[in-house]
């Protein structure tokens, strides 16, 4: 598939990944670019200065929160645009249900998790171009804290825990899409199954916030900086990707996909 095929029919997942990099790039700008020193007043470093290494900046706040609309936008809407095409039973009745199936996730999945990683490591790449790789300091306390979960692996080895960090969030937006995905062929509406997701993300935040429990707060534990105060809260990320991939299972033998 050529590129001009490619975002002929992935227009809104190209302009969910442009979103995400003017963000992740304005954060760049502002957080890093235009000033010497990170907001907390301390010597530059990249751990801290780049979009998941710290909360202080809004982009950073906006980048997280957003983070499952982007996600949903950028597969559900054309899902359900091609699906209302038959541009999928070209395929289907070209191979066999298991081989449509897998190629299909295989081709969600990696949608999901690169309209999302790509954005977080071009800003990381950016940071890094203008901070110095310093260790981060725990006595700063910026980062997650030492009864977090990762915390060791966090001082000890800041670039491990970045990148796995990164495709942890890679991983969850892939689940997410395909719960997209899900939703948009078993509701007609395929703009309200698009926006289900997120939905259901906000009022999770809205409950967390209420009662101060990070157990609800799906956007707090993407961010690096955060990390997780229980095993509970990478059991929770953990059920939605298992229920992802049974709902996409479900749906496959079914062949409402």
């Amino acid at each position: 598939m050529d590129f001009k095929r490619f975002v002929s029919i992935h227009k809104f997942w190209m302009i969910s990944l442009v979103l995400g990099v003017i963000i992740t790039t304005s954060h760049f700008v502002e957080g890093v670019l235009y000033s010497e020193y990170d907001a907390y007043g301390i010597p530059g470093n990249a751990y801290i200065s780049w979009i998941g290494g710290s909360f202080f900046y809004s982009q950073s706040y906006w980048f997280y929160f957003v983070l499952p609309l982007l996600v949903s936008v950028s597969v559900g809407l054309d899902y359900g645009i091609l699906k209302k095409r038959n541009y999928f039973f070209q395929y289907k009745v070209r191979m066999t249900k298991k081989r449509y199936m897998l190629l299909q996730g295989a081709k969600v999945f990696s949608l999901g998790f690169l309209v999302i990683t790509i954005p977080l490591a071009w800003n990381f790449i950016l940071t890094m171009m203008e901070r110095p790789l310093l260790y981060p300091d725990p006595l700063v306390a910026i980062g997650p804290l030492s009864d977090e979960i990762g915390a060791t692996l966090y001082y000890s080895h800041p670039m491990i825990y970045t990148m796995l960090y990164i495709c942890f969030d890679g991983i969850f937006a892939g689940a997410v899409a395909f719960i997209t995905v899900a939703l948009c062929a078993i509701i007609e509406n395929y703009f309200l199954a698009t926006m289900l997701p997120f939905v259901i993300c906000y009022i999770l935040y809205t409950i967390g916030g209420l009662f101060e429990d990070s157990y609800f707060t799906l956007n707090r534990l993407l961010m690096p900086v955060y990390g997780a105060k229980s095993v509970i809260e990478y059991l929770v990320a953990a059920s939605v990707v298992v229920f992802s991939m049974v709902a996409w299972i479900g749906l496959g033998l079914k062949e409402e996909l």
